[in-house]
């Protein structure tokens, strides 16, 4: 039997249970805010998800107000508790889910550290520099990799033997087998290979 307020009224039963529904996803919001909203913040600005993922968190966190509201209303309906509390409470719920929404929004559109300029460090003068941007370049993403081809093709007759050696591999990495091999034919085999795919044009 549900139990019966000083007015007479009487709590219905969904707001019983509307209670355990609202802590769960409480915590739930709170979870995926404090934890999860930083990953997503770092998946859109590296463009893997779209900037509508960082409403996520917020939308928990009202979809979690709006069940409060109900469950106030239901108790002040009831005389189980005074409306004014129940009103500047879900006036701050409200305001909190303002600044988690600003936030999310507001550090989606941080721009990422631009990554270093590979394929000026690949015509460095330095041959560590450009040894290591030779290495570099077969773990940046393919897109990005294929546009340092012609920079690598010149590197497989750099006069430095382990700048040579990261060019051939990376080049290897990149046609899935050392089409060009070593030595001073490298580079025209490199060349051919890839104008063939059309990543070199001369």
């Amino acid at each position: 039997m549900s139990p019966a307020a000083p007015n007479g009224a009487r709590v219905p039963a969904f707001v019983r249970a509307l209670r355990w529904i609202l802590y769960a996803l409480l915590l739930a919001a709170a979870a995926l805010t404090l934890a999860g909203l930083p990953e997503l913040q770092r998946a859109v600005a590296a463009g893997h998800w779209p900037r509508a993922t960082l409403a996520i968190p917020p939308a928990l966190v009202a979809v979690f107000i709006a069940g409060y509201a109900t469950y106030r209303f239901a108790l002040v309906r009831a005389g189980r508790y005074p409306a004014g509390k129940a009103l500047v409470q879900l006036g701050l719920m409200v305001l909190m889910v303002a600044v988690i929404a600003g936030i999310a929004l507001e550090r989606g559109q941080a721009t990422p550290d631009a990554p270093v300029d590979l394929a000026r460090a690949l015509a460095s003068a330095d041959p560590d520099a450009r040894a290591m941007a030779a290495e570099l370049a077969r773990h940046r993403p393919r897109e990005v990799s294929e546009r340092l081809v012609p920079g690598l093709v010149e590197l497989a007759a750099d006069p430095v033997p382990e700048v040579r050696r990261q060019a051939r591999a990376s080049l290897a990495a990149l046609a899935g087998e050392d089409a060009g091999g070593d030595g001073p034919d490298a580079p025209a085999r490199w060349r051919a290979f890839w104008r063939a795919r059309g990543l070199i044009r001369r």
